[in-house]
């Protein structure tokens, strides 16, 4: 394990980060690759959008997703301070699975028109979502609660809180909605996914507590 303040330990971080940010970059940029336009289009704009609809959707929906890691991954890396091998594997677990995100938009785009196949390519992708959110918060828990490699003047609080932001709201909102949506449809889906985004929001705590007040000077 190397301290925060040795060369090999800002090198070795910085590297994990620059490749981190590069899987994520990729990831997106795959999500758009395969969006051509199709052979009946008629040259307008509008007929383009009407023939793309379901693959914009799901582009928009994918590159929120992987963004919403993104940030979660900056989140954990804003406090480490201490770089360790375990942590560098549970990061990679991560990024393998950001890698899979082109590849369960894909499957998700494929089975529309199917009953059953859509339903399984939503289950797919739901799955491989609440797999990210289990990863990113095992590796939030490694860094923070297990091998202590982040600054410790990081409140206990805080360090739960922002672990039950990330791995389990997270699995909870997704798998939950995807029973909103298959018995009652869309738009209570939506309400539900909303409400958890709400809650999870107002889950906030001072990562190094409130300051002390000075103290007036005597006269």
């Amino acid at each position: 394990m190397k301290s925060h303040d040795t060369p090999e330990k800002i090198y070795d971080l910085e590297r994990l980060i620059f490749f981190s940010d590069g899987v994520f970059a990729i990831a997106i940029t795959l999500l758009v690759i395969e969006m051509r336009p199709p052979e009946s289009w008629d040259g307008s704009l509008i007929d383009l959008v009407r023939e793309l609809q379901q693959h914009i959707l799901y582009y928009a929906i994918s590159f929120t997703a992987i963004g919403a890691f993104w940030m979660s991954h900056r989140l954990v890396f804003r406090y480490v301070q201490k770089f360790s091998e375990p942590a560098s594997w549970l990061n990679l677990l991560f990024l393998m699975l950001i890698g899979l995100m082109p590849l369960a938009t894909a499957v998700l785009q494929k089975g529309v028109g199917g009953t059953q196949a859509h339903l399984s390519s939503i289950e797919i992708y739901v799955g491989l979502i609440v797999a990210l959110s289990l990863v990113v918060g095992l590796l939030w828990a490694y860094v923070a609660l297990i091998g202590k490699l982040i600054d410790p003047r990081v409140t206990t609080r805080f360090r739960w809180i922002t672990l039950l932001r990330l791995a389990v709201f997270p699995p909870v909102m997704c798998v939950a909605s995807l029973w909103f949506g298959m018995h009652f449809g869309l738009a209570p889906a939506v309400i539900f996914v909303a409400i958890c985004a709400f809650i999870s929001g107002t889950l906030h705590s001072s990562p190094y507590g409130k300051e002390p007040e000075a103290e007036t000077p005597a006269v």
